[in-house]
């Protein structure tokens, strides 16, 4: 009873994946080259992203990144112009690629030679045309890019919109950022690199789409050192060799999800695993010397997945969790699907030395976090200005969901 007056709740003021976005209010035409087309902080729905081949190449020894996208679009109004979301960004080419038909069907990307990432299953129908150069102007105001065509788009059509870009770490913990840690037998520093892309900050590791409702499918590839792993946050598929000691991980295809959502982490970590009732894996990541402080997180992180399957009567949808603990971060907790990052302080506990008090902390965070793989990932507000939507409903069930797990402390709501 109370999953089904939560979700009728929740579904009076939000969008799922599959809805349906409204077309613009305003008229789409050409534009001069030197004007910026759109006045709007928010994005026009003329363009409807459906699935993002990614890879990124975070240099761990360096501040920068470089990285490729190809965004799978669907045209739902008449355009000359693509507008998305950019920051601090440079962006080496641009280029769009226009499809045979509407209804080309897409399957999941496939390692290719290339650092660069995608093969779509094209069985009955091909890509057309060569690509075509795009001009591309830049709003730092309202942080977008204005990708702009000679012939428009045509409602109804797909194509495929490719960048290259580079970019810095951020000096924060928002965007791609760097963390270091020391261990007892080593005195140099060593280096992991993370993503926070909550509330807006997906664009600052990728050109997107920006915006909780605009959804679409990811796959991903990571570039990293052959010394560190990668993850993310779908499994991995599988890993290849490349030049200079790099190896690229690829990743499954994610479910449906907001570009905030997407997440990965490069590091040296060891890792604490279990399973839920269901068989969902799921994992603790955290320095070597820091390992056995990880029990006690991973053991509520099951039992809370649990709680909450039973609860809602909904599974959770992927088949992995992790759970990363991150050094010298300011967000206590992050929500990324499949790839939930914490403040190290805030996910370990160490036994027989630390309070109840203590591991009440860790039990409220991590029910707070995994209530968000529900409440603000499968199901989202619509734009940023609902957020307080789903932290509302993860602030309320963090405190159900322990009862449940610990009754004798006596947690209220």
């Amino acid at each position: 009873m109370l999953s089904t007056i939560l979700y009728l709740l929740w579904a009076l003021i939000t969008v799922r994946a599959d809805q349906k976005l409204q077309p613009d209010e305003v008229n789409t035409v050409t534009p001069p080259e030197e004007t910026f087309p759109w006045s709007q902080p928010r994005l026009p729905t003329s363009i409807k992203p459906e699935h993002y081949f990614l890879s990124v190449h975070p240099d761990v020894g360096s501040d920068s990144f470089t990285g490729q996208v190809r965004i799978l679009i669907t045209v739902v109004n008449d355009t000359s112009f693509i507008i998305l979301n950019s920051k601090d960004l440079v962006i080496q080419e641009a280029t769009l690629l226009g499809l045979s038909v509407p209804s080309l069907i897409y399957q999941e990307a496939r390692p290719v030679q290339s650092q660069m990432l995608h093969r779509a299953n094209v069985a009955q129908e091909k890509l057309v045309k060569q690509p075509m150069a795009l001009r591309v102007l830049e709003s730092e105001a309202t942080e977008q890019l204005a990708l702009l065509m000679d012939t428009p788009l045509v409602a109804g059509h797909k194509y495929q919109l490719s960048l290259s870009y580079s970019g810095k770490f951020s000096d924060s913990n928002s965007g791609i950022y760097k963390a270091s840690y020391r261990t007892p037998a080593d005195a140099a520093p060593r280096t992991i690199v993370a993503t926070h892309f909550e509330p807006s900050a997906a664009r600052k590791a990728f050109p997107c789409f920006d915006e909780p409702s605009m959804k679409a499918v990811f796959s991903l590839v990571v570039v990293r050192r052959s010394e560190h792993i990668s993850l993310s946050n779908m499994p991995k598929l599988h890993t290849e060799a490349i030049e200079d000691g790099l190896e690229q991980d690829y990743y499954q295809t994610s479910v449906r999800m907001s570009s905030y959502l997407v997440a990965f982490v490069i590091c040296d970590y060891a890792v604490n695993s279990a399973e839920t009732k269901r068989g969902v894996k799921v994992s603790v990541f955290a320095a070597n010397h820091l390992i056995n402080q990880t029990h006690y997180a991973l053991q509520s992180a099951v039992e809370i997945m649990d709680i909450y399957e039973q609860l809602f009567q909904i599974a959770y949808p992927l088949p992995k969790l992790d759970l990363v603990a991150v050094p010298d971060v300011e967000a206590v907790g992050t929500e990324s699907w499949g790839l939930v990052t914490f403040r190290e302080a805030s996910l370990l506990y160490q036994e027989q030395r630390e309070s109840r008090r203590s591991r009440l902390r860790v039990s409220l965070l991590t029910a707070h976090e995994l209530a968000h793989q529900w409440f603000g990932n499968l199901v989202t507000m619509h734009c940023w200005r609902d957020v307080w939507l789903k932290e509302g409903f993860a602030s309320y069930l963090e405190h159900i969901a322990v009862r449940h797990l610990k009754p004798d402390w006596c947690v209220v709501s």
